[in-house]
């Protein structure tokens, strides 16, 4: 079999010995493996948060789905974290509505030591301002933290009682940035008025090349006023992956010619491809997933011509 018809899990798994062998080496992070890691995060792109310019890695890793239950295979799941920051990664996203993924999180991040390494989001995603108080209590006890990075409304759910929450918090030290989230099409507008109407740092919204309906609306909004987005659901659930790496399907040519060598890596590149989108959080219990997910950050993006060829290539599949 060669390589161009390698699924992404066959692939990556041939080239995750590699990796492997340098979790083993960096783990403890001496001297030499900071310097390491610090040179291999400026090759990385990074994106700016608008409100105060600071860089980020512009691909992280969320935790919806993939991160559920605490007893099955929690050094599976702390390996991907751990693979994340080896890679030059940072951003990691959850929340107290998926299953077991916070406790799971905070106790990863604890046991490597790393929460000054993480930028770290989440939300609160009830119903009920003295709720959502209580919520993120939670939130903080299983995150081992009483600092988030990002906290977000969930799914525009009671936004405006949770807003004056979070930026209670803000004011407090408690919380760096404001977010609203949602994945639904049937939300843009929604999530657009909420864009024009409250101060916030950031949205959270779905695209991937199955799903574009906030390039007219979403997207627009958030330039004109200046809101850092983080986009969900990259890889459209795993539904692109089934006509692609599923069917052994070989790399296109001219894609190869902007780093992609992995599907995985196009999908994420056609994201990054466009300008307004600051952070993707593909979500992955598997460590060599993250580091092919951080290697699409290397090398030069498509441009808008090949972003519309990779649209089109999608569509004829």
């Amino acid at each position: 079999m060669n390589e161009k018809s390698l699924t992404r899990k066959e692939f990556l798994k041939l080239s995750g010995a590699a990796a492997g062998a340098g979790l083993l080496a960096t783990t403890g992070l001496g001297g030499t493996a900071k310097a390491q890691n610090s040179a291999m995060a400026s090759e990385l792109l990074h994106r700016p948060i608008h409100s105060t310019g600071e860089m980020i890695p512009a691909v992280g890793l969320g935790t919806a789905l993939e991160f559920g239950d605490l007893e099955a295979d929690f050094e599976k799941r702390k390996g991907a974290i751990e693979a994340l920051f080896r890679e030059g990664g940072t951003v990691i996203d959850t929340s107290p509505t998926y299953a077991d993924a916070e406790k799971i999180v905070g106790r990863a991040l604890d046991e490597l030591n790393a929460r000054d390494k993480c930028f770290l989001a989440t939300k609160i995603s009830i119903s009920g301002q003295q709720e959502g108080v209580e919520q993120n209590a939670g939130s903080q006890e299983d995150l081992r933290t009483n600092k988030f990075d990002l906290l977000q409304v969930h799914n525009l759910r009671d936004t405006e009682a949770h807003l004056e929450t979070i930026n209670a918090m803000k004011d407090a030290g408690q919380v760096r940035y404001v977010g609203i989230t949602h994945f639904r099409e049937n939300q843009n507008e929604g999530l657009v008025n909420a864009i024009e109407t409250y101060p916030i740092d950031f949205i959270q919204c779905q695209y991937n090349l199955l799903d574009r309906s906030i390039e007219d609306s979403v997207l627009p909004a958030a330039r004109e006023h200046g809101v850092a987005i983080m986009i969900n659901v990259p890889f459209a659930r795993g539904r692109l992956f089934g006509p692609t790496a599923g069917q052994g399907l070989e790399i296109p040519e001219w894609a190869k010619d902007f780093g992609v060598d992995t599907w995985g890596k196009f999908f994420l590149k056609f994201i990054l491809g466009h300008e307004d989108v600051t952070v993707i959080i593909p979500g992955t219990i598997n460590d060599y997933h993250v580091v092919d997910n951080i290697g699409a950050l290397r090398g030069r993006l498509p441009t808008q011509a090949e972003r519309e060829r990779m649209v089109q290539f999608i569509a004829d599949l």
